[in-house]
């Protein structure tokens, strides 16, 4: 195969706007697999929230990448690399936050730590660990994943970061505007952080500096002994751009924002219409 390890994005890309996996998608990818190509997530998601969704896509003993690459899960789901944002850096961003009115959370591992209660975190253990139709896995399997996972109200985040000490691999902000000039302001005031989006830049995604998908992605490919460009990638928001500048085959999903498509080698349909089965059929498969 030219391209034996495909490295695909989750949200927006083999995940419907329903947060669902169609069939015709699982299938694509157990067909690329049968051929002897291997499937790398690489996804701002939580850890376990990608091995929730790994059991699905029937991904066992792949690496994972989770958190935008601050997490790198070996075949074996052991956690192999783990970046935390410096405590300097966060008191710093935190401080920014609060002087802005800016809304921002984060995670700890499968825990997020939250300012408040709002519309852009109630429903986050029910998104990280989603229920899908074309699933095997049992209720009960989807719940005892959900007991994992934790929502923490901290009051001052300061005193948090300053006693606690914890191990921060992500941060997201959101707002109802674009955050382009809040993303300026964070890089000019706070530094020492990579930034980018899975929405448009309606909300901010957040590592300690030179942490990226692509910077994780070469060093699983390093381990598999392969090159990146042996790699395909498929992504659809500016999280993955890097990831598609580099893979030896980059691959747009058709709702991706037009600065991502016009960096990819390829372009596909939508995740709404199985855009990633197009695209692995079409470009991958002998």
């Amino acid at each position: 195969m030219k391209y034996p390890l495909l490295a695909t994005d989750l949200d927006g890309t083999l995940l419907t706007s329903q947060k669902q996996i169609g069939a015709e998608t699982i299938e694509a990818i157990q067909e690329y697999r049968r051929q002897g190509g291997k499937v790398v997530i690489c996804s701002g998601r939580s850890p376990l929230s990608t091995i929730w969704i790994s059991r699905t896509l029937g991904l066992a003993g792949e690496p994972i990448v989770a958190y935008n690459g601050a997490v790198i899960l070996d075949e074996n789901r052991k956690v192999v690399e783990h970046r935390a944002i410096p405590q300097n850096t966060l008191r710093s961003f935190w401080k920014l936050c609060y002087e802005e009115g800016i809304y921002a959370h984060f995670y700890e591992m499968d825990t997020l730590l939250i300012p408040e209660q709002n519309k852009w975190n109630q429903h986050w253990i029910e998104n990280n660990i989603p229920i899908f139709e074309k699933s095997e896995e049992k209720i009960e399997l989807c719940r005892s994943y959900r007991n994992q996972c934790e929502i923490k109200v901290v009051d001052d985040f300061d005193h948090y970061f300053q006693n606690y000490n914890p191990k921060i691999t992500k941060i997201a902000v959101f707002s109802e505007k674009p955050l382009h000039d809040f993303a300026e302001k964070i890089m000019e005031q706070v530094g020492n952080m990579e930034v980018s989006s899975s929405f448009n830049y309606f909300n901010l995604e957040i590592s300690t500096k030179d942490t990226s998908k692509a910077a994780a992605l070469v060093k699983v490919t390093e381990k598999l002994g392969l090159s990146m460009q042996q790699v395909a990638a498929i992504g659809d928001n500016y999280n993955d751009f890097q990831m598609l500048a580099h893979a030896g085959m980059g691959i747009a999903m058709g709702n991706a924002p037009e600065e991502v498509r016009h960096i990819a080698d390829q372009v596909t349909t939508t995740n709404n219409e199985a855009g990633a089965a197009a695209a692995i059929r079409r470009l991958l498969l002998p």
